[in-house]
């Protein structure tokens, strides 16, 4: 149902579908994007703009929550979802009807969290000290390709799509050898030969799938081609790579660098998407990258950092009006001793005696550190 709103009523999850009458004085914008914050309101309708037209059913309405508090919600749906997969991968390792309905009210969960408290949602599934990457991979590439699909404006039809095919983009796995898969050296090209035919393989369990739209099922095809046309399986340039497909393929490479799996530690998220930005334009289609950065945030949230007074910090959330100064707290002095978490805002305590800034990104698995109690309290 499409209804004429105030703009001063526009609320984050709202499908905003044009603003303008149309006339000369007032001509007719088309938007077609889901507000994802209140404070890019102005990027997406000008002030100017009195009324804006809405479309209610594909709006993702719901009410913002605390840090804590969403968190605890958040654990409660990986933990769920991560049963779920394990049933799907089995499914497909027995032999037996992989049933895809059960992912689309998971990926539910992820999307009204990832709405309640981007925080929460987008940042304790990657705390947590899981070491089943084969299974872990799918839900964080769900929960990351929702976040990124907001940030796009996607609708919740279509954030619903891209969350499924983020959850079996890698089915095909299923299908590869144990020794292959979790091999912990460098796969010889044999091996390679194999594991590369992972996506054939999961579009080859899913495309009768009556769930599965052309736009999912490409996804989970496409998910390893590159902007230069080196990825595979068909070389793909470009446009040439589906709009979910684009998406899959971005978090998928962070998520990956990020984890921890047998043959090396996770890579703090800053630097992965560092690296990523030099990788631009070459394995990811332009401005991909840049876009993903300002998703998380020039300091993802979760990242582990030290302050220039010295003590050491977990970004807990972000500054849209100066990425480089988030909100962070503060668990540990200057030599590494717990103490009271405390809250810091880097961008309001800017050009006072009180400021600070992040000197330094690190890795809280190499200091031995687990973050997530400070999402939780």
């Amino acid at each position: 149902m499409q209804q004429t709103i105030r703009r001063e009523a526009l609320k984050p999850g709202m499908f905003v579908v044009s603003h303008g009458l149309g006339t000369f004085d007032d001509p007719l914008t088309k938007i077609n994007k889901c507000l994802n914050r209140q404070e890019n309101l102005d990027e997406l309708v000008p002030p100017e703009a009195a009324e804006v037209l809405v479309d209610l059913e594909r709006s993702v309405l719901v009410e913002p929550t605390a840090l804590a508090e969403e968190a605890r919600t958040a654990k409660r749906l990986y933990t769920e979802a991560l049963t779920h997969i394990h049933g799907f991968v089995d499914a497909v390792r027995r032999g037996t009807v992989l049933d895809t309905r059960a992912a689309a009210p998971l990926v539910d969960g992820f999307i009204e969290s990832v709405f309640r408290n981007e925080a929460a949602a987008a940042t304790l599934f990657k705390l947590r000290g899981f070491d089943e990457y084969t299974f872990t991979h799918s839900l964080n590439v769900s929960i990351l390709a929702v976040l990124f699909g907001k940030h796009q404006g996607l609708d919740r039809t279509s954030l619903r799509q891209v969350g499924i095919a983020g959850m079996f983009h890698d089915i095909g796995k299923a299908r590869i050898p144990d020794a292959i898969l979790n091999k912990p050296g460098k796969l010889t090209e044999a091996e390679f030969a194999v594991m590369k035919g992972h996506p054939l393989e999961g579009y080859g369990l899913l495309r009768n799938e009556p769930d599965m739209t052309p736009e999912m099922l490409r996804a989970v095809l496409e998910h390893h081609e590159r902007c230069d046309g080196t990825g595979y399986p068909r070389g793909l340039k470009g446009p040439e790579i589906g709009r979910f497909s684009r998406i899959i393929s971005v978090v998928d490479v962070y998520d990956a660098l990020t984890s921890r799996r047998v043959y090396k530690e996770p890579m703090a998220p800053a630097k992965a998407l560092g690296l990523m930005y030099q990788w631009r334009d070459r394995d990811f289609t332009p401005q991909a990258i840049e876009y993903f950065i300002k998703c998380l945030g020039v300091f993802p949230l979760g990242s582990f950092v030290r302050l220039s007074g010295g003590e050491y910090a977990v970004v807990t959330g972000a500054n849209q009006h100066n990425p480089t100064r988030p909100v962070v707290k503060i668990i540990l002095d200057a030599k590494m001793r717990p103490r009271i978490p405390a809250s810091l805002d880097l961008h309001a305590l800017f050009g006072t005696d009180q400021a600070q800034e992040i000197i330094q990104v690190l890795n809280p698995a190499e200091a031995k550190i687990n973050l997530e109690p400070f999402f939780l309290s």
